[in-house]
């Protein structure tokens, strides 16, 4: 009997990585594409190698979008409604606690409350797509550029997100 649970634990286990592996690869299939503004900075990891820390402009919200009646506290999920503008860049229209009906062309974005500033009236949130790995030895063009890229990031229907590009901004 024992050795009965140990092939159910062992294959519960397979069974999940080979999930989160599809999972992965299928949000190129079924998630929606939207394109982002950011701006780089490269740090340099000595395990990781190189990456470029990513600051998105949708994850700063001025107060007069940020549709939340309830005090929430830092951590807290938020959902940002994003829409395209003229050069198909998405915009933050609002923040919201609550996940808000969309219509044809606007999408909605999970996000973490990180902190509030009052005096400028500013709310941040992090997107939690803030590091991008680079190829080695690259960092240092990313360092000297400095130059707004645009990130295009998938969503999954189920929530799921990843970077899939980073461009140079036109």
């Amino acid at each position: 009997m024992k050795r009965i649970w140990f092939y159910v634990i062992v294959c519960l286990q397979v069974l999940f990585l080979i999930l989160m592996s599809i999972s992965y690869y299928t949000m190129d299939t079924w998630g929606e594409s939207i394109r982002l503004k950011t701006a780089p900075v490269d740090p340099r990891d000595p395990f990781y190698g190189d990456f470029v820390t990513l600051s998105y402009e949708v994850e700063m919200v001025p107060a007069d979008k940020w549709n939340v009646s309830a005090d929430i506290g830092s951590g807290e999920k938020i959902y940002l409604l994003l829409e395209p503008d003229e050069k198909n860049l998405y915009t933050l229209v609002k923040a919201s606690a609550e996940k808000p009906e969309v219509s044809e062309e606007e999408v909605v974005l999970p996000a973490r409350l990180d902190w509030h500033d009052p005096q400028r009236g500013v709310y941040m949130v992090d997107i939690g797509l803030d590091r991008y790995f680079i190829e080695e030895g690259t960092g240092q063009q990313y360092e000297q550029n400095r130059e707004d890229l645009i990130v295009e990031v998938i969503l999954a229907p189920w929530g799921q997100k990843k970077i899939d590009s980073v461009t140079k901004a036109e």
